[in-house]
């Protein structure tokens, strides 16, 4: 027997089908062009690092202990023309058998003197050509607290150990101030690392 003339093609049609020739796809209540709520974690750090505007560096090991005081951190020169962002450091104990006591300490760059600068910084965004030369300094010296500062903060980091943290940009330095780790002349003699990274932006008065 022959087949109704409304069951064949092109008058037949599935489900899905029916839903297409009425204008929904591929079901009902689902557009094509419906907007997606789509919401992305970006962190600062990174959106800096893209713009060429975030550094991270070392210092080289220091020495302390045994009747000699040193400290190692981050300073923002006097005319650099940006604040430092500080993201995160590291304090790196590379004794086996001493803890050490570390200070953190904010002052003025001029009370530093004449500390070492190192030049184990880098860029956080790996590219050619390079990123612009950072305008914060890592350095290192040797001898107790300078005066024109505060000291905020302490920590016990254990022989063999590294201690970090994450500011995220809460500590800020502008132009003429620095960031000091120091390590007391007291104690047994121990070999350590400071490790740090900002960004910079530039400000305007």
């Amino acid at each position: 027997m022959a087949k109704h003339l409304l069951s064949q093609a092109p008058y037949y049609y599935g489900m899905t089908d029916m839903y297409m020739q009425m204008g929904y796809f591929p079901y009902p209540r689902q557009q094509t062009d419906e907007p997606r709520n789509i919401h992305l974690e970006y962190p600062l750090a990174a959106a800096m690092a893209l713009q060429c505007k975030y550094y991270l560096g070392q210092t080289s090991p220091i020495s302390a202990g045994n009747g000699t005081a040193a400290s190692g951190g981050l300073i923002n020169p006097q005319r650099s023309g940006v604040h430092l962002y500080i993201n995160e450091f590291a304090i790196t104990n590379r004794s086996s058998d001493h803890s050490v006591e570390a200070k953190l300490w904010f002052g003025k760059a001029s009370s530093l003197g004449n500390p070492v600068v190192s030049p184990q910084i880098t860029s956080g965004f790996i590219q050619f050509p390079a990123c612009p030369s950072a305008q914060g300094q890592i350095v290192q010296d040797a001898g107790p607290v300078p005066s024109d500062g505060t000291t905020a903060a302490t920590h016990i980091v254990p022989a063999h150990t590294s201690v970090t943290s994450e500011k995220s940009g809460q500590w800020i330095l502008a132009p003429g101030t620095a960031l000091l780790f120091h390590f007391p002349a007291e104690g047994d003699a121990v070999e350590l690392i400071v490790s740090l990274g900002w960004w910079e932006q530039p400000f305007y008065r």
